[in-house]
């Protein structure tokens, strides 16, 4: 069982790379994922440097599916008991897997212009993702540094990004279907900043997820970013509140997230590191 679920998820991870890649040079549709997102462009989409986090979601989800397959095929793991928390390839499934699939089809109905469908399809994946985070209750029990760095970290990179993604998704959808006046849009998105920062700060405060939370840094300071420059049909003033709005959660966040890392300083993963590392000798 452990066995065919890690190479599912790897195969999963691997087609999830190679579509998004594929997807993206244009051929599929003629344009790419970014190129839609700037035609159903809204007031909550970050700067577009912000989707190169993408790159570094792929290599830490590579990460997970080679650990899986190494923790399912390697002899003296196979014979190690483990609880359902570090038995992570049975815990997560088929949640994990669902998650993959999810994206993937998420791309197609994105590029297809299915708009409403893609809100689906991102719904599932931040569900699916959301069972897994619960299920190894993570980050709320003192776990090894292997389960932290190969585990933990790629689903909260993962988790943290689709929920950002989710908002903008919605965003998205609503501005393509409904003709919302510009002003309408400037307190949408103003009260979608504040949802996004309290989502982070909740999962920071009762999930202990500092890495989910770092995404939420990332997708509130790119959204200042982008509103440095002038926006067609937006006042001056409108430009600002969502920038020092967004910048302002952004830091308030760091901050929250910084003094986290201090009262747990005992059990950073510099430390597990050290410690799983001298227990090899």
């Amino acid at each position: 069982m452990k066995k065919l679920v890690a190479i599912l998820n790897l195969i999963s991870i691997i087609f999830l790379i190679a579509w998004n890649g594929y997807a993206n040079t244009g051929n599929y549709n003629g344009k790419t994922v970014g190129e839609l997102s700037a035609e159903y462009n809204n007031l909550f989409t970050p700067a577009s440097y912000a989707f190169s986090i993408w790159g570094l979601i792929f290599l830490m989800l590579l990460v997970f599916g080679i650990y899986g397959v190494y923790i399912a095929f390697a002899k003296v793991k196979q014979s190690q008991h483990t609880d359902y928390r570090e038995d992570f390839l049975k815990t997560t499934a088929p949640w994990f897997l669902l998650a993959n699939i999810f994206c993937s089809a998420w791309v197609a109905f994105w590029l297809d212009e299915m708009i409403g469908i893609s809100v689906i399809c991102m719904l599932g994946i931040l569900v699916s993702l959301l069972i897994c985070v619960k299920k190894l209750d993570m980050e709320i029990w003192d776990a090894p540094f292997p389960i932290i760095a190969f585990v933990w970290w790629p689903l909260c990179l993962y988790v943290g990004w689709i929920s950002v993604a989710t908002i903008a998704n919605i965003a998205a959808y609503l501005n393509g279907t409904f003709e919302i006046a510009v002003e309408a849009q400037v307190y949408i998105t103003l009260t979608m900043i504040f949802v996004a920062f309290l989502v982070n700060l909740l999962m920071l405060i009762y999930r202990n997820m500092r890495e989910f939370a770092l995404v939420g840094v990332w997708a509130l300071v790119a959204i200042f970013v982008r509103f440095q420059d002038p926006t067609d049909g937006l006042s001056k003033m409108a430009t600002n509140q969502i920038a020092y709005v967004s910048i302002g959660l952004a830091g308030l966040l760091a901050i929250t997230i910084a003094v986290h890392a201090f009262r747990n300083k005992k059990t950073n993963p510099l430390k597990k590191c050290i410690e799983w590392r001298d227990s090899l000798k």
